[in-house]
């Protein structure tokens, strides 16, 4: 099939260039009142199927027949206007456009900002070639969301994946984020993951980007790296006049009881020298509470005797612990963007965008330990930022018919923890009751003053103190080129020939640091005392550390979890300056540990080339045919450290011998991309599609270690060659559209995935595929453990149906009129095998006492469990109702999120399997323009105070909830020049 693609591909290329009679039309559109561009206008060779719709930029380019032809520009509630032109062979014209309301219409229908921003997205979609949802400027701006992750994640199949209670990464499809892409105009965005591919969506403000789109069956001239799809966000361009406007927010959370929100933006724009060169400036800065508490509870299941009275071995609460995270995230985003006009349809373009994320974190941890019959309080001091720059410089130029765009850019991320400082103390035998029943009650009964004893600080002791620092960098480099190159046969085949190709350096690095002491142990406290004379000891031991001259006077507990159980508390908290100052005054005694070091640092680099060829293929102006073919070729290289006497103890400073270890792979896939669309009427569509993607597996696991620890004969093995998970995907789209309305479609997806990656833990057994000699061990380590990652021998399914439903009632006179209103439902299923080794030791048929042989020997056991994908939802639903009347706009929208798998299942009766429960989060939007030029927006965010919630199935006992509480928030928006 692939070489048959490329044959009809490079005849219509040679076709199209013998037969190409065309010219081209490109410009832009703007509002004749506002300046600004006019979203999803749409531009049509009258008498003609030929039309296109203008970008996010007002932009549009549109090929046509050479000759005299007659060109109409409409947008509901416009004036509609008709433009004749007399074009010859190749030539190329711009045609810029102002357009004016049209007042009769005005009359009849009322355009409001929720309904022009609808429409906009939903002309993207209908114009888009692949299959892609948008979300627009309108609907960003005029009632914004918390960030930009909240607003993408009400798109039909996407899901939000949450942090400190705000949308930090999306889930497209039922698909992990490190399964799915971000860019930023079209160029890939850096990971902002200290392990695998995912980028954090969080921390780039919504008043940066002119719209989104969420591509979800590309065409080949997009990247194929994302197996769910890719986020792009569209950087705006400058409109026409001057303009500037500021903006100002604060807010309340009910999580601290008091403001914990301050926002300042300012953008400026302007277009000089006879409007060709457009430069526009946009910053903001913010500081937001990202308190929460969370509630978690560890089990432990062995063997297979079902416990009396249940069908199953019941699991068993080895701890329980509550947690109070102090959080403070700082946001500061500069864009800079740049275009300047060439003429005839050639423009340069710069873009630059800077984002920066410092998150300033004090979690207190007190942890009830049954297993240690002991209680821990831990505190961490934790400062990080992330820090992502992408630079791009890209042209689009016509040349003898043809358009050219070519570019190059840079993108990096520098996500690093500075400061991470542990002090943990803790409270022996607290417990009053039976260790063995508290283990089997419900795990929020734990901590009931009735069963635990822990009201006497001055028995507290110093146990440990740990200081970790950890820095991930990425940088990428790209350069691309793409030539379009209209073809027409007749008068009714006609279409496109496209062709590029794009090279991509990716360089990755991750540098951690592990300093730790132990206080408990002989003279462990001791330099401390020394150092810190005046120190209180502890009265369970005078040569300990105790807890009192750490405590936090001005502490005062608050309702954990909003008082969802009533004996859960954290009664004390350690002063943050009395922290800094231990870590300041001792750090010298603090042991270095490099175990941490080789088990998690890595560096690379992976150099990516693709290329492919493309068509557009209209037949009438019923069926467009779009066939293309891609090339991606991957070579990576990556180091990471190896030793082959490593310590299993982690708790003291040793030192011994390591190495840098290399390891590189190539690897190429032809992936055909293939869409057809059937209209066989103006109010519907049907869309069909196959296409094929590839996501490369996690940095982490592509970093060759091998990690030898002989006291416990261990080895920790990973190696550059496992292979990308490869993805076929089939699309089909059912789409009804009254432009007056509205858009009701049916989208149904089925992708076959194979590659998935998992880690084994197993046995080295001689003839086996765990022989020592398959890893480049020596054969003295059989016997003993190894964990290593490896491809799935099976795939995965996953399949889907998505109904969206768009709709707006301008043209009623009554008060409906106002309303719009827009919901969609997805329902997804998977199958996915999981994989679990038993090892065990069977009694040896050869051993006789005194002989050379082992009374046992040890085996692996291969079991399959089947279940769904992780982090896959079986049903998302969105709904969201807006309503305008002159100076007022409002919204309100629910999204639910039904519960996903987080915990596969690795035992028969499935005691070990976790889950989150559904999710449901409530957001209102409210806006009033006092003036032209000034308004005030009101944002309620999770008003219902939902909280997310996790637990084990078999029994339906919590495993981890965190409660974050509901924010309000109140704005102003000032345009000076408008």
């Amino acid at each position: 099939m692939k070489t048959r693609l490329l044959i009809l591909l490079l005849f219509l290329y040679v076709g199209g260039n013998l037969v190409a009679q065309n010219a081209t039309i490109t410009g832009v559109v703007t509002d004749n009142e506002t300046k600004d561009f006019l979203i999803g206008a749409t531009v049509m060779l009258k008498g003609s199927n030929k039309g296109t719709i203008t970008d996010a930029n007002g932009q549009y380019t549109l090929f046509i027949p050479k000759g005299k032809q007659t060109i109409q520009f409409s947008f509901i509630g416009y004036q509609t206007q008709d433009f004749d032109i007399d074009l010859k062979s190749n030539e190329v014209k711009t045609l810029n456009l102002v357009m004016r309301p049209d007042n009769h219409m005005l009359k009849e229908v009322v355009i409001s900002a929720q309904a022009k921003g609808q429409t906009a997205a939903i002309k993207s979609q209908l114009n888009a070639t692949g299959i892609m949802n948008a979300v627009s400027e309108e609907k960003l701006h005029e009632l914004p969301d918390v960030n930009v992750a909240d607003a993408i994640g009400r798109l039909p199949g996407l899901m939000i994946q949450r942090d400190g209670g705000e949308g930090q990464k999306i889930i497209i499809r039922g698909l992990d984020p490190k399964y799915n892409s971000i860019a930023i105009n079209g160029m890939n965005a850096p990971s902002t993951s200290s392990t695998d591919r995912s980028t954090d969506l969080n921390m780039i403000s919504p008043d940066m980007i002119a719209g989104a789109e969420v591509l979800k069956a590309s065409t080949a001239d997009k990247d194929a790296d994302g197996l769910g799809g890719t986020v792009n966000l569209i950087m705006k361009d400058a409109p026409r006049d001057f303009k500037l406007n500021v903006t100002g927010e604060t807010g309340y959370h009910s999580q601290i009881n008091g403001m914990g929100r301050y926002k300042g933006g300012i953008m400026a724009s302007n277009r000089f020298f006879n409007e060709r060169l457009g430069v526009i400036f946009t910053a903001s800065a913010d500081q937001t509470d990202r308190s929460n508490d969370t509630f978690n509870a560890a089990y432990k299941v062995n063997g297979n005797t079902p416990t009396p009275g249940f069908d199953y071995t019941k699991p068993w609460i080895t701890g329980v612990s509550l947690e109070s995270n102090l959080e403070k995230r700082q946001r500061f985003n500069v864009n800079l963007n740049m275009d300047f006009d060439l003429g005839k349809g050639s423009k340069l373009k710069m873009s630059n965008l800077f984002s920066r994320m410092n998150r300033d974190r004090d979690i207190r941890q007190k942890r009830y330990d049954l297993e240690g019959t002991r209680l821990r309080f831990q505190q961490t001091d934790r400062d990080s930022h992330n820090t992502n720059i992408t630079n791009m410089l890209q042209g689009d130029f016509n040349v003898l018919g043809a358009t050219l765009n070519l570019g190059v850019g840079r993108s990096s991320s520098r996500t690093r923890t500075p400061y991470d400082h542990q002090m943990q103390f803790r409270l022996n035998a607290p417990f009053t009751a039976d260790i063995d029943a508290l283990s089997y009650q419900p795990p929020y009964l734990i901590a009931n003053s009735k069963f635990v004893k822990e009201d006497d600080l001055t028995q507290y002791y110093l146990y440990e103190t740990i200081f970790n620092t950890e820095f991930a960098k990425e940088t990428e480099y790209s350069a691309w080129l793409d030539l379009k190159k209209p073809f027409s046969f007749s008068e009714k085949v006609n279409g496109y020939i496209k062709i590029g190709g794009k090279f991509r350096q990716k360089e990755r690095s991750l540098e951690t640091a592990r300093r730790y002491r132990r206080m408990d142990l002989s003279e462990g406290a001791d330099p401390v005392f020394e150092n810190m004379p005046d120190l209180t000891p502890s009265s369970f031991k005078n040569t300990y550390i105790g807890i009192t001259d750490f405590l936090d006077a001005d502490y005062k507990p608050h309702d954990f979890l909003n008082n969802k159980y009533k004996d859960l508390c954290i009664n004390f908290a350690l002063d943050h300056n009395a922290m800094r100052n231990f870590y300041n005054i001792n750090q010298d005694i603090y042991g270095k540990i490099l175990t941490t070091k080789i088990l998690k640092d890595y560096d690379g680099n992976e150099n990516l080339w693709a290329g492919y060829i493309m068509g557009e293929i209209n037949f009438g102006k019923y069926v467009t045919f779009i066939p293309g073919v891609r090339y991606d070729f991957s070579h990576l290289k990556y180091n990471a450290y190896s030793g082959s006497n490593v310590p299993d103890n982690e708790e003291k400073e040793h030192e011994f011998e390591y190495e840098k270890s290399n390891d590189s792979d190539k690897y190429g896939y032809w992936l055909p991309q293939i869409h057809l669309r059937v209209k066989p009427t103006n109010w519907m569509d049907i869309r069909l599609a196959y296409t094929e993607t590839l996501s490369r597996p996690d940095y982490n696991l592509l970093a060759p270690r091998t990690i030898i620890k002989p006291n416990v004969n261990e080895v920790t093995w990973s190696r550059t060659n496992l292979k990308p998970a490869l993805s076929r995907n089939y699309d089909v789209i059912l789409t009804f559209y009254q432009p007056d309305y509205g858009l009701f479609t049916i989208s149904g997806f089925y992708k076959d995935i194979k590659n998935f990656t998992y880690t084994r833990s197993a046995y080295m057994l001689n003839g086996t595929v765990t022989d020592p000699a398959n890893f480049d061990l020596p054969m003295s380590l059989s016997g003993g453990s190894i964990t290593y990652p490896l491809n799935s021998p099976y795939n995965a399914t996953l399949k889907g149906l998505e109904f969206d439903l768009q709709l707006q009632f301008r043209k009623m006179r009554n008060f409906m009129k106002g309303v719009v209103f827009s919901a969609n439902l997805t329902l997804m299923d998977s199958k996915m095998n999981y994989f679990e080794t038993l090892k065990s030791r069977i009694k040896n048929p050869d051993f006789t006492p005194g002989g050379t042989e082992k009374p046992f020997l040890p085996t692996n056991s291969d079991i399959i469990y089947t279940d769904r994908l992780l982090k896959q939802p079986s049903l998302l639903f969105n709904v969201s109702l807006g309503y305008d009347y002159k100076k007022f706009s409002g919204r309100i929208s629910c999204n639910y999120q039904d519960g996903v798998l987080i915990a596969e299942q690795h035992r028969q009766d499935a005691a070990d399997v976790e889950s989150t429960r559904p999710f449901v989060k409530w957001d209102m939007q409210l806006k009033y323009s006092l003036t032209r030029q000034f308004s005030l927006y009101a944002t309620l965010s999770n008003f219902t105070q939902s909280s997310d919630r996790k637990r084990r199935d078999i029994t339906n006992y919590p495993s981890r909830v965190e409660y974050y509480g509901s924010a309000a928030y109140i704005g102003f928006k000032y345009d000076i020049f408008k």
